[in-house]
């Protein structure tokens, strides 16, 4: 990929969740919208215009500031998983119940990603979306050449959590073995904690 192409990371007040912004040129894609004013800072200093807002599941702390992001970027397509376009319209399911920010989206902006579905969020940015349901039935990693972006179906070194009520115990492990082997030949950029490297 042109060397123009860069990733920046946000911690976020929930949970630690990780926000990241992929851009290019005068580009951007967001991953997992968190905490608005500090990304709104970031990509106004930077004059980015979002293009895509990537979910790699739709729990509360990787979708709270997906509300924001698209009254501020009308024009920016959300990208989820079938699961994940179902579950943004339920607040039991994405879990804003439960934290007292009632989420329901239901826009013909959000476009549905398909497992092994490549596709191009930026003219410079090619990526493959992969189905890993086990965290939760919505969740999907990004990979391109060199990135693997894992929201919490892979934390490295931290036990998937499957708990939940879309969970599978099972699946979640299987893909927590799985993304380890592949995270060997990427830099990996997981839903929380540190970015590890290559």
């Amino acid at each position: 990929m042109p060397g123009d192409l860069a990733v920046s990371r946000f911690v976020n007040s929930v949970f630690s969740s990780n926000t990241y912004v992929v851009s290019s040129g005068t580009d951007a894609v967001v991953i997992d919208p968190g905490d608005f004013a500090p990304l709104q800072a970031y990509l106004g200093h930077h004059r980015l215009v979002v293009r895509t807002i990537l979910l790699t599941h739709t729990h509360y702390d990787h979708i709270y500031g997906l509300p924001a992001m698209m009254e501020a970027w009308p024009e920016a397509i959300v990208m989820t998983s079938e699961f994940g376009k179902a579950a943004l319209a339920r607040e039991d399911w994405n879990f804003s119940r439960y934290h007292c920010d009632p989420i329901r989206i239901e826009s013909d902006r959000i476009r549905v990603l398909r497992d092994g579905e490549a596709f191009s969020p930026l003219a410079r940015c090619h990526m493959t979306a992969v189905a890993t349901p086990g965290h939760d039935k919505s969740s999907l990693v990004f990979l391109t050449d060199r990135w693997l972006f894992t929201g919490d179906s892979y934390i490295p070194g931290v036990k998937v959590v499957a708990s939940f009520p879309n969970s599978d115990r099972k699946a979640a492990k299987e893909w927590y073995d799985k993304l380890h082997e592949i995270s060997r030949e990427y830099q990996t950029f997981p839903g929380h904690g540190d970015i590890s490297q290559k």
